[in-house]
């Protein structure tokens, strides 16, 4: 097969591939490995239960893919490259344009609260991708380039704009900044994670205000 394998937007739920390269067998083989991986992660999956949600012989699946990890990456690769990579870049830079005269501190939120959207959305399928990008180069590769670095060029971007503007301490360095508040976020969402019963009841909003608000008071140029 093509290291580059077309494959379909709106995972869940789609029913036909958006490209004739993928045949009506390797579709369904694809569709279900997604299935199966997400459900019980690629290291316990194994091809005769993918071939049970196709609906085909395991012997069908080796005709058109020689490995496991063949299917892993025919599966994931274009889903980065083809949903999760342009979602996410997308959104940000439509966000970043849509709302650039907003006081740094409502765009920050915005920012905060769009990436939340995202990742809770595509967090069944991201958690495979970001486990198994560390065993597969390939892999990791993709999401580097089309996710990690995409969204850090739009988030430095907008500081360093907002840095021009004097909204934020001239002598700090951007890369610094992004780290702290991206940093931040993530603990928010693993605290809300493995602390679920903690965070019940909690108002969302508020507490990504504390975050930002936090971050700002140490970055935000004395007035």
């Amino acid at each position: 097969m093509s290291d580059q394998v077309p494959i379909f937007q709106h995972f869940w739920t789609g029913d036909e591939p958006v490209s004739g390269d993928l045949t009506d067998k390797q579709w369904k083989i694809l569709k279900a490995a997604l299935t199966v991986f997400t459900e019980k992660g690629y290291s316990a999956s194994t091809t005769s239960e993918i071939a049970r949600v196709a609906g085909v012989a395991e012997g069908t699946i080796f005709r058109h893919f020689k490995t496991k990890k063949e299917i892993l990456l025919a599966t994931l690769i274009p889903l980065v490259q083809n949903f999760i990579g342009p979602g996410a870049t997308n959104s940000l830079h439509d966000l970043l344009m849509q709302y650039d005269n907003l006081p740094i501190e409502d765009v920050l939120l915005l920012i905060i609260e769009d990436r939340q959207k995202h990742l809770t959305v595509l967090w069944p399928v991201l958690r495979i991708v970001i486990i198994e990008a560390n065993f597969h180069p390939e892999l990791k590769d993709v999401l580097l380039n089309n996710v990690v670095r995409e969204v850090q060029k739009s988030l430095l971007a907008f500081l360093q704009q907002r840095q021009s503007k004097g909204e934020l301490r001239a002598d700090l360095d951007v890369w610094t900044m992004m780290r702290t508040i991206v940093g931040a976020f993530v603990a928010y969402l693993v605290s809300r994670t493995l602390f679920s019963e903690r965070e019940q009841g909690k108002e969302n909003r508020d507490e990504l205000k504390v975050i930002v608000d936090i971050f700002l008071k140490g970055a935000r140029r004395d007035v």
